[in-house]
């Protein structure tokens, strides 16, 4: 006899279950039809190109992801084992449950259309139904644990995590019991070889064997109806009260639409075209910007990774999510009918102050940790960034000290007021090109304000030209023809001035006609990378370290001289979490004679971020909390290290100014690779 099981066993009038899962079904589509419309009330956004990709992307991080930890296939490193007990416990349950589903259509197709479960197509599924039962079995216990015992402070239990977690809980062992007393009753006599393929139904039975029959078909019957029952009532209750559950169906849509482009691009304005700038409603923001809301589940690591909440700044990258979810819900009634807007749009209510505080908006230092942290590619920095926008272009709201660093950008092409240097009085003696004396040059060295401007950070740019001229690389520089790459004026809110800014640098790189850029300023190599071909700006941009890296591989740099101390490395955010530029600022200070690296605690794509981002360099840090510099300084002096290395001048002044608090400058300096780079060469 082949190996095989009727579905409506010892069940009668099984159809009134089909009648009731086809009703609630048609209710789960329902209600998942009517959040399609109300994410659709956002603005439009092609998502779905390149299609192709955004499916193997989709493969890669649901599948590769979960199953291999992201160590082939390129995916680099899995999201949710970033945190490895809440990634286990994520695991558990989404595979769990997606097997479970997965059978159950296939018992469904096997029943209705056409029989194939038998023999040992049986069997094989009747041990991956059990396998991973109990997997979510487990992995809803220890979900359990970690929520009402360990309590860590990033969980906000809700009642509806709590019912979603029983529920799961419930019908998975419930339909162990099922399994239980139909081996019991039938296998466990007849076919025992087959009771083994379903081990955990098989443990149960063994246990049940010493009821009678009858006892045993009139338990089952009623185990059957109330899981049946309860997993109908659970689908219902799930579309109905839109709970946490949905989002084992929000996710991974909001993973297949995530953002494809370069992670260190703001999306660009039409100004010519659009009516509002910024978003000051919760209708301007993107239909993917309302999805996001649906798709967070308050599992907190964005907040866990900021480090202005970190700090005891007034922003938490979760809360901003989950305000902006609750106003588009108590929103949703009159946008849903769209008139209600029309007639009366003085009802709108205001998000900017009311829903999000302007001194949350104004707190993002734009480090990406949120946007990185999470599991499933929320974006809360990108909503911030829109509000900021629609504070300094609509209502011309701004902290004093970023509109005096606006307005200086615009009348004199940088941020740095009160400076006395000209762009080129760091060159002073280094017998440094301008492509103004010299075009036919292959390499531009873009030194970027603060190292033309800022005194401390001059002595970088000397550093690298010096560098760069040992190495026998011929560069120039663009001189008192370069401004400012309007990465400040973009992360301020001032998309018009950014704009401005780009066309003119990109209308004078395009007319020396330069195609490779080395710039010692992650801003600026983010922007004239990611951001400047938004506009036609299309050039080969490397970073300093990129390139004294390859240079110290060809053998290019002259032989290093011996040198002592333990050093410690500083991740700007810019170079690494936007451009994933790790392993070369590593490689040069491994390659330096008699150096010792120690890490951070915090370092890498988990590196913190030294405050000064999103334009904080030159906006007054609130004095609530701690400074966010001082923290980090904090932590790179545990290190013990005697020098703190930095690759971004803005980073360099941070610590400048920590090193200088935390009275340690006597022990501690912060200085550059490239200024490590040049005190390593002989005779220099």
């Amino acid at each position: 006899m082949e190996p095989a099981r009727e579905v409506f066993w010892n069940i009668q009038l099984g159809v009134i279950i089909d009648v009731l899962a086809a009703v609630a079904v048609g209710i789960f589509i329902y209600a998942f039809y009517r959040r399609v419309r109300l994410w659709r009330i956002g603005q439009p956004d092609d998502r779905l190109h390149p299609l192709g990709r955004r499916i193997w992307a989709l493969f890669k991080y649901k599948i590769l992801h979960l199953l291999l930890h992201g160590k082939f296939f390129g995916v680099s490193r899995g999201r949710h084992f970033r945190e490895l007990y809440p990634g286990i416990i994520h695991f558990l349950i989404f595979a769990g449950f997606v097997v479970l589903f997965i059978g159950t259509v296939l018992v469904a197709a096997s029943h209705y259309l056409y029989e194939f479960l038998q023999g040992g197509v049986y069997l094989g599924l009747s041990l991956a139904l059990d396998i991973f039962g109990l997997l979510l079995i487990i992995g809803v216990i220890l979900a359990l644990y970690r929520r009402y015992v360990q309590k860590p402070d990033r969980l906000d239990n809700r009642m509806e995590d709590l019912i979603a977690l029983l529920l799961l809980l419930v019908i998975a062992v419930s339909g162990f019991v099922i399994e239980g007393f139909r081996i019991a009753a039938t296998e466990l006599k007849t076919n025992p070889d087959w009771a083994a393929w379903s081990p955990g139904g098989y443990l149960l039975a063994l246990g049940f064997s010493g009821l009678g029959q009858s006892t045993l078909l009139l338990w089952h019957k009623i185990a059957w109806w109330l899981h049946s029952l309860l997993t109908i009532g659970a689908i219902i209750y799930v579309a109905l009260a839109w709970n946490r559950l949905w989002h084992i169906i929000v996710s991974p849509i909001n993973v297949f639409f995530r953002n494809l482009e370069p992670r260190g691009a703001l999306a660009p304005i039409d100004l010519e075209a659009t009516e509002t700038f910024g978003v000051d409603r919760i209708q301007n923001f993107t239909w993917k910007h309302l999805l996001d809301l649906d798709a967070c589940t308050r599992c907190g690591r964005c907040q866990d990774n900021c480090p202005a909440y970190l700090s005891g700044k007034p922003l938490s990258p979760k809360k901003v999510i989950q305000d902006l979810k609750g106003h588009l819900l108590a929103r949703a009634p009159a946008l849903l009918k769209r008139k209600a807007e029309e007639k009366n749009p003085e009802n709108n209510g205001q998000m900017i102050g009311e829903v999000i505080g302007e001194d949350e908006i104004w707190n993002c230092t734009t480090c990406y940790a949120c946007q990185e942290a999470c599991p499933v590619y929320i974006e809360p920095m990108v909503k911030l960034i829109e509000m900021r926008r629609n504070l300094v272009m609509e209502r011309a709201s701004i902290p004093e000290t970023g509109e005096g660093a606006l307005k200086c950008l615009e009348a004199r092409g940088h941020p740095w007021r009160g400076t006395t240097l000209s762009r080129t009085d760091w060159a002073e003696g280094l017998e440094v090109k301008t492509l103004a004396d010299d075009s036919d040059i292959d390499l531009l060295f873009w030194v970027g304000c603060t190292e033309a401007l800022e005194e401390r950070s001059t002595q970088v740019a000397q550093a690298i030209a010096r560098v760069l001229k040992r190495a026998g690389v011929q560069f120039a520089i663009l001189g008192t023809e370069e401004v400012c790459c309007g990465d400040p004026a973009r992360r301020l809110g001032n998309e018009y001035l950014f704009q401005m800014q780009a066309q003119q640098n990109i209308e004078l790189l395009n007319k020396y006609g330069i195609k490779r850029i080395v710039t010692g300023c992650p801003h600026c190599y983010n922007t004239l990378k990611h951001e400047y071909p938004q506009f036609g700006g299309d050039f080969e941009v490397v970073h300093h370290t990129e390139l004294m890296a390859a240079l110290m591989a060809e053998g290019k740099l002259p032989g290093s001289r011996e040198m002592t101390g333990v050093i410690t490395y500083h991740d700007s955010c810019y170079l690494g979490r936007y451009n994933g530029i790790f392993d070369a600022p590593r490689q040069i200070l491994h390659g330096l004679n008699g150096v010792k690296l120690v890490e951070m605690k915090r370092n890498m794509e988990y590196g913190f971020c030294c405050g000064a981002g999103g334009g904080h360099l030159w906006l007054e840090e609130q004095r609530v909390g701690q400074r966010i510099n001082e923290m980090r300084t904090e932590q790179a002096l545990s290190t013990e290290a005697g020098v703190i290395a930095t690759a971004c001048p803005y980073c360099l002044q941070m610590f400048e100014d920590g090193i200088q608090t935390k009275g340690a400058g006597e022990s501690v300096k912060a200085m550059d690779i490239a200024e490590l780079v040049l005190k390593a060469m002989p005779d220099v």
